[in-house]
């Protein structure tokens, strides 16, 4: 018998259907895990998107147009 997660239906639903159609058993279980103690909740205020960046030293226009000749290559 082989199990399959609801995550394997959203992505590889092909596989699983697959093993139907060469005559497995298949079950599906939940994909959800909860980390020990049972936190599920996450806080978004550590995130990086929330991080002070007025600090951070950043690039102008030239900076970011050189950066991204730099990284073209030749082809």
């Amino acid at each position: 018998m082989k199990t399959a997660t609801i995550d394997d239906l959203r992505h590889r639903l092909a596989m699983v259907f697959s093993w139907l159609e060469s005559g497995e058993d298949v079950v599906v279980k939940s994909s959800a895990t909860t980390p020990a103690g049972g936190a599920t909740r996450v806080d978004w205020t550590q995130s990086a998107a929330f991080r002070d960046r007025s600090q951070e030293q950043s690039l102008n226009a030239a900076e970011t147009a050189e950066l991204y000749e730099s990284y073209k290559g030749e082809h």
